[in-house]
């Protein structure tokens, strides 16, 4: 099974967290409330990645400076019989962007933190990691999991390293 490397990116803004709805059209994943994020293309680093496609998909343009490594999955779906890396990241911004904007890939959205989290839309994979990204916690995640149809079957193995 090859890997799908792929990034996600949390853009948060004091008590509210910039999410995104994937479109009902796309081939991965639609409909889900999840974050911006995508691909990463041939010869691209996760960093620039992350930075790109939160640009493309809202509109937004975060300085690297903004921007932390938070969690490395890899996530199995076994229905998909698909491997995900998933390079998740975390922007604190002062300020929200003037204009966000929507796209062919789905429409983005202001929310509360906890808001977020009570929400049955959202994507089961991104809420795992939402405690760890929005609560301030150091470190970076290390995680092997296995997934059916988006849910969590089973936590291999993680760690998390707290000298990151």
């Amino acid at each position: 099974m090859k890997p799908i490397f792929t990034v996600d990116i949390s853009v948060v803004c004091g008590e509210e967290v910039l999410m995104f709805r994937r479109s009902d059209t796309k081939k991965v994943f639609p409909g889900w409330l999840a974050l911006p994020g995508g691909h990463i293309e041939a010869g691209e680093d996760p960093l620039s990645a992350a930075i790109r496609e939160v640009h493309e998909e809202v509109g937004v343009l975060l300085p690297t400076t903004q921007v932390q490594l938070k969690f490395v999955a890899m996530h199995q779906h076994i229905d998909r019989n698909e491997l995900f890396v998933v390079f998740g990241f975390l922007a604190s911004v002062t300020t929200k962007p003037d204009v966000i904007v929507s796209s062919r890939e789905g429409s983005a959205t202001w929310m509360d933190k906890i808001q977020v989290m009570s929400k049955q839309e959202v994507f089961p994979p991104v809420k795992y990691y939402l405690p760890h990204m929005l609560g301030n916690k150091p470190g970076i995640i290390y995680n092997y999991s296995i997934w059916d149809d988006s849910q969590l079957v089973r936590v291999v193995s993680e760690k998390t390293d707290i000298n990151s």
